[in-house]
């Protein structure tokens, strides 16, 4: 008889290493879980598919382990992340980018002696959240990255610029969506895109000598509820972590980001699942999220293998003021999916350190792995 025990409370472990440290993002699942799913029930060769791919973390460990791996996400940010945390860089890549931090190193120092007259890239909301010198240091870098041949070396490098956005910003944190006066100096846009440049080449440098080449990385920037582009039966296991409902509106607190790297804020605004703006601005009812949930659950029946297993982390979430305990409500109606429930793990979520808001962890609220078998 197959053990479907786990222990998924990962306290105290590193969790930031290689590219899982790469540009900030919310709630990340610790890479401890996918690690110890991965190693104890997959198959090297496989194919992992992780529908709500966020930041990476499952399919940055299904290629270090040596799986096959399809990333899907509503948020653009999310999976041009996503593949650059998980796609190995060739030597000339790295050397490509190495060449790209000296010229950056080099403008730094221009500007400084003589700051030039640049064209700013005009984004909504412009002047009430990005200073002048900021706007152009972040415009010039862009344009240099633009001139890039390789793909893959544009995308890291688009990304070392993501990740310093909120902090030379007038955005006061990733997790608080207000305006504060910074008096963000000339060229410490620069300067931090080059600490985080750096920082980010030696750990994408260690994760390309790890990764298994030879297993294949797929994204897709779609709706979890509709995947029709990819084929029933085609996925041998399934690692994810939908949001949590009415805790976080991912497309907000990335908007600027998006708009700087030309990335659609719409199209995840619009067809976010669980967010906070559906429940709590749009006063949406429980019942919502449950029938988007059956959707997603009907889309991940459909694309699993036959004896294939999929791991579900979620957490409780309170609507309407009312505690909705999402462990009763998917065992309630995952039979009529087809899904049979191999086992439901539950741990309070005070004890956990992922998540970025105490007060989410108020009110009883449990996190939950949910495995299921298709037979």
């Amino acid at each position: 008889m197959t053990d479907y025990s786990i222990d998924f409370n990962f306290g105290g472990a590193d969790t930031m290493y290689l590219t899982h440290s790469l540009h900030p993002y919310p709630a990340k699942f610790p890479p401890q879980l996918p690690n110890v799913i991965l190693s104890k029930y997959g198959i090297k060769g496989q194919t992992v598919l992780d529908p709500f791919c966020g930041s990476g973390t499952t399919l940055v460990e299904s290629r270090l382990l040596g799986f096959n791996a399809i990333g899907v996400d509503v948020n653009g940010l999310s999976t041009l992340l996503s593949k650059v945390k998980a796609t190995p860089l060739s030597n000339e890549e790295i050397a490509t980018i190495k060449d790209f931090i000296s010229l950056v190193e080099n403008e730094n120092f221009q500007w400084s002696m003589n700051r030039p007259q640049i064209e700013v890239k005009q984004i909504e909301g412009l002047e009430h959240w990005f200073q002048h010198n900021v706007a152009e240091e972040l415009t010039h870098l862009l344009n240099l990255i633009s001139k890039i041949n390789s793909e893959n070396v544009r995308d890291f490098l688009k990304i070392v610029v993501s990740s310093i956005i909120v902090r030379v910003s007038n955005q006061e944190s990733d997790t608080r969506f207000v305006a504060k006066n910074k008096e963000i100096q000339d060229n410490f846009t620069f300067r931090q895109f080059l600490v985080r440049a750096k920082e980010y080449l030696e750990r994408i440098s260690v994760f390309s000598q790890k990764a298994h080449k030879e297993c294949f990385l797929k994204l897709i920037n779609a709706d979890s509820r509709n995947l029709n582009m990819l084929e029933d039966g085609s996925i041998d296991m399934i690692i994810t972590s939908p949001p949590y409902a009415n805790t976080y509106d991912y497309y907000l607190y990335h908007k600027f980001r998006k708009r700087w790297l030309d990335i659609d804020v719409k199209f995840a605004q619009n067809n976010e699942i669980g967010s906070r703006r559906e429940y709590s601005s749009l006063k949406k009812t429980a019942e919502q999220w449950t029938t988007d949930l059956k959707l997603c659950f009907h889309e991940m029946f459909r694309l699993i293998k036959k004896d294939g297993l999929a791991f579900i982390v979620i957490g409780d979430s309170v609507i309407k003021k009312q505690l909705i305990k999402i462990n009763e409500v998917i065992c309630d109606f995952i039979p009529e999916i087809g899904f049979e429930v191999c086992n439901v793990i539950s741990s309070s979520l005070s004890e956990h350190s992922r998540m970025f808001n105490p007060t989410f962890t108020q009110k009883d609220k449990k996190e939950h792995l949910i495995i299921l078998k298709k037979y």
